[in-house]
């Protein structure tokens, strides 16, 4: 990669100088390095050209190199000036001791170069320090103490090996002893701390921190081995321990510059869940062997502190596994039922693949039908407290019925995973259906809930976990659309098989946006004079490749993608504006406009419904609002503001829909409304069904007798249409005048309907459509 050129340099000038730079200030080290090895040094003992000219050329080339490295990388630059501060002030603690103290005829110990060798200790603290505070907020407790343990460890190990010999030298002063310990000391604080901010890397720092570590620990290594040789009288200069001083600090001066994202050298994982293991068990052998070998207080101490600090560490692990464990529960656990969440759902989908072989492995996915009226109309909290219900049968409904998995997938959907298919499931689903049939009490509310349910079967040898719920999924839109209760995927009733889902409510959200729905308009008409005083809009969607489609094949897409509210709204608008245009032709025609229960949860409703009559011109009785039985008794006190506020302002409303929700009729008495609209189960086979007429003759008595008028629709043929005015039914609608017709083709229908209509006036017959 090349680096980038700050603006004003040229192209290959700092670069290349710098490179060749820092080539040069390592020649001389390198030298050094050479000339310590054995059989390569000319001769032995102390050559003034070698170890004293070439060996401080060495170190200030050392300390030069982390000045100019250090200068180049604005990252950590502090850090790295304190090291190459340190590195300078032990290269020149060495010149001291070449040119001044060495040649007196007896060199004082300690000396002023000592001083300067020990000042070098906490200009390198501090850069590891520094480099610690980089890390440590990506750092966790137990990252820290695997670093003390391990530096602790190694304190200990090296203390029993050289703290006792060090200091039972005979002849040394107090100052001597106590320089003579400093030093041993302050490289076991050194280690302890390097081992402390690895350990905060996970064990795989950068490749600066890692030629720091090297540095570091020749460094230590060189020094120990000097106190060594030095306590048994047999250190020489010029031999290995000096070249390995020179390179340790040479790698310490090489240490600035790297990138923090530029990964080195990296520890295998199991080494590195090692090292706290190895570390204790050295710690645990230096206070056995104290048995026998009676070791200094300081590696008995160090040693202890390690046993110590890995017990914290252990505890730490206790409670961070603890803490994984819960995080993992909720990770896979619904907050508002208690349920596995779709995490759970797709691990226990794994499970069921690895367990069943080729057996088939089958998911029912439901979803609760207008679970978004009691969010509307009495309020989260209270869909909150019926989707618990629900989870706790649904649970207990799985346990005794050998379900492997009951799950809460988001929103109002659910999901039993199931280790059989095809009938199983079919028989699971018919359980849900009876276990969800008992009322919900809910906010003091007696609530129903009704669900749509898609089955969906695999192999578990190809189990996917999204396949299958893709699939379950879009056999439960099937049987919301259709009103199935329950449907089992079919590749042929796919019919977004191979769409996007997302991309098609896209689509949607661009129609509703637009005003472009496309509605269509079903004639209502009088049975007593054949005239047709009002139209009901329904909607539908010119689809950019598959042309019109119907409501059952996109109002899922619609509730899914949150569109509802505004599908109505859009609806409600396009509605009143073909009301205006036939009120401006001169022919007058009431639109009846189904409202959604998020529409009419609203209490400004009656505001915007006068608001969007008065800018059309549209007089208020020409729009017929639609309702459903489940919103009225779901927040009555509600409906009674909003519905009465419609009336008042000359709305006429219609219950659409009757008899197929709730078995009350108190809400008849209670609520302002105008129409009852029966349902169309109750119209079928009506000619040949004495019970059917019965209840339906009797509906239509107990309409009128409220001052209602009933509208009937569904009315397939001619023997439905005269028994139901026969019966007395006011208003009826269906395919045997006419199906929903666009607009202009309405208008055609509407002439010659008015021609027969008049003319069967004339003849004494009825007419149809």
């Amino acid at each position: 990669m090349t680096r980038p050129v700050p603006a004003g340099a040229t192209a290959g000038r700092r670069g290349p100088r710098s490179a060749a730079l820092q080539a040069g200030l390592l020649l001389p080290p390198l030298v050094f390095i050479t000339s310590t090895i054995p059989g390569v040094r000319p001769q032995e003992g102390y050559e003034f050209l070698l170890d004293g000219v070439l060996n401080n050329l060495a170190y200030a080339s050392a300390a030069l190199l982390c000045l100019v490295r250090a200068w180049r990388s604005p990252a950590g630059r502090t850090g790295s000036l304190f090291l190459a501060a340190g590195l300078a002030l032990y290269g020149s603690g060495n010149v001291f001791w070449t040119f001044i103290v060495r040649p007196m005829a007896d060199p004082p110990y300690p000396s002023g170069s000592d001083a300067l060798f020990l000042s070098f200790y906490p200009l390198a603290f501090a850069a590891l320090v520094l480099a610690a505070q980089r890390r440590d907020g990506r750092s966790t407790g137990t990252l820290w103490l695997d670093g003390l343990v391990a530096g602790l460890a190694v304190g200990a190990g090296a203390a029993a090996a050289v703290v006792g010999t060090i200091l039972e030298v005979p002849g040394q002063g107090w100052a001597a002893v106590a320089v003579t310990t400093a030093s041993p000391l302050l490289d076991l604080v050194l280690l302890v701390l390097l081992a402390a901010v690895l350990s905060m890397h996970g064990w795989r720092p950068p490749t600066g921190l890692w030629l720091l570590a090297a540095g570091l620990v020749l460094f230590v290594l060189a020094d120990l081995s000097y106190l060594f040789h030095t306590a048994e009288g047999t250190y020489v200069s010029g031999r290995l321990t000096d070249g390995v001083w020179v390179l340790g600090v040479v790698l310490m001066g090489l240490a600035p510059g790297w990138p923090d994202g530029r990964a080195g050298f990296r520890i295998p994982r199991w080494a590195v869940l090692a090292i706290p293991l190895l570390s204790t068990a050295l710690a645990l052998a230096v206070l056995v062997s104290d048995h026998v070998l009676h070791l200094h207080p300081v590696a008995i101490g160090l040693a202890a502190a390690t046993v110590t600090a890995a017990l914290g560490r252990l505890l730490l692990t206790f409670r961070e596994v603890a803490n994984l464990a819960e995080s993992r529960e909720l990770a896979l656990t619904d907050e508002v039922t208690h349920l596995g969440n779709r995490r759970a759902l797709y691990r226990a989908v794994e499970d069921v693949a690895r367990t069943r072989g080729t057996a088939p492995v089958g998911l029912v996915l439901l979803d609760l039908d207008r679970f978004k009226e009691v969010n509307d109309s009495l309020g989260h909290h209270a869909g909150d407290e019926l989707l618990r219900a629900v989870g706790e049968r649904l649970a207990r409904f799985g346990r005794d019925n050998g379900t492997r998995e009951v799950v809460r997938l988001g929103g109002d959907e659910f999901a039993l995973l199931l280790a059989a298919g095809g009938t199983a499931a079919e028989l699971v689903a018919a359980g849900v259906h009876e276990v969800l049939r008992a009322p919900f009490p809910v906010e003091g509310l007696q609530v129903r809930v009704r669900a749509s349910i898609g089955i969906a079967v695999l192999p578990a040898r190809s189990l996917d976990a999204s396949a299958l719920l893709r699939r379950a999924d879009v056999a439960m839109y099937r049987a919301k659309s259709r009103g199935l209760g329950t449907f089992t995927y079919d590749v042929d009733a796919d019919e977004f098989a191979s769409g996007d889902r997302l991309a098609t409510a896209e689509l949607l959200r661009e129609a509703v946006e637009q005003r472009t729905l496309t509605l269509h308009y079903q004639p209502k008409v009088d049975t007593a004079t054949g005239a047709v005083g009002s139209v009901e809009a329904l909607v539908r969607w010119h689809h950019p490749t598959r042309g019109l489609l119907f409501p059952d094949a996109f109002l899922s897409i619609v509730e899914g993608a949150g569109l509802m509210e505004e599908m109505t709204t859009a609806v409600l608008e396009q509605a009143l504006d073909q009301a205006r245009d036939w009120h401006r032709a001169g022919r007058p025609l009431a639109v009846a406009v189904n409202l959604s229960a998020s529409s009419l949860a609203d209490p400004r409703l009656p505001d915007r419904v006068q608001h969007l009559l008065a800018e059309r011109g549209v007089p208020a009785h020409l729009l017929e609002i639609e309702i459903t039985e489940d919103f009225l008794m779901a927040d009555r006190e509600r409906a009674e503001v909003i519905l009465d506020g419609l009336r008042r302002r000359g709305v006429r409303v219609a219950v659409d829909d009757y008899g197929t929700g709730y078995s009350s009729l108190a809400y008849l008495r209670q609520l302002p409304v105008d129409d009852l609209k029966l349902d169309r189960s109750f119209v079928t086979d009506l000619a040949s069904d004495p019970k059917a007429l019965a209840i339906v003759r009797s509906t239509i008595m107990l309409a009128h007798s409220l001052g209602l008028r009933l509208v009937a629709e569904g009315v397939e043929d001619e023997a439905t249409c005269r028994e139901l005015a026969d019966a007395g039914c006011d208003v009826v609608q269906g395919w045997y005048y006419s199906k929903a017709l666009p607009a202009v083709e309405l208008d055609a229908w509407l002439s010659r309907h008015r021609s027969a209509t008049v003319a069967a006036a004339a003849s004494g017959t009825g007419v149809a459509g």
